[in-house]
């Protein structure tokens, strides 16, 4: 509550949403999963559980409390601290080159918009014409603009509402098309 852009919601994600997310990835598909705003690890958590191998799994945590809760929580796992809107840099120095799916928690709506179009812009670019962006929001309307989405040749489905979620989240995929 102190600081309403940094986190996107007051409580943490659910098991309920974080499952849905995490079965979107196709574990049998080559590439490195690649995590946006672990927060307290509930997708992280799920995408384990979902069976994605450690080594493929690439945690991106901002806030340095959060960041070190994940590291601690997850020893095993490579959780860097850093900026999503820098996460092609981030992702160099990892020797991540093919990407599966970026599974992303992050407050899109909230964020400023150069800040969100800087990140958009990555998320693209990363997964190439293979791999899935996985977003969650809270309204019903794609978080990723049509012109963005035309910009970056990406088609956006709504997979699923998770009405267990509080409050009740949408989960979207994105991919080239």
């Amino acid at each position: 509550m102190r600081s309403p852009l940094k986190i996107g919601a007051f409580l943490p994600s659910s098991r309920s949403l974080a499952r849905a997310m995490a079965a979107e990835v196709d574990i049998e598909k080559p590439g490195a999963i690649i995590e946006l705003g672990a927060g307290t690890g509930a997708v992280t958590h799920a995408l384990l559980q979902a069976g994605i191998a450690p080594e493929r799994l690439v945690v991106i945590e901002r806030d340095e409390r959060l960041h070190a809760l994940m590291s601690a929580q997850f020893p095993h796992l490579n959780v860097l601290c850093a900026d999503a809107a820098h996460m092609d840099t981030v992702l160099d120095a990892t020797g991540a080159t093919q990407i599966n799916a970026i599974v992303s928690s992050l407050p899109l709506l909230s964020m400023p918009r150069p800040v969100r179009q800087a990140i958009e812009h990555h998320m693209a670019t990363l997964i190439g014409d293979d791999g899935i962006l996985i977003q969650f929001t809270y309204g019903p309307k794609s978080p990723i603009s049509r012109s963005q989405m035309h910009k970056y040749q990406l088609q956006g489905k709504r997979m699923k509402l998770v009405m267990a979620n509080v409050p009740p989240a949408h989960v979207w995929v994105y991919r080239r098309g």
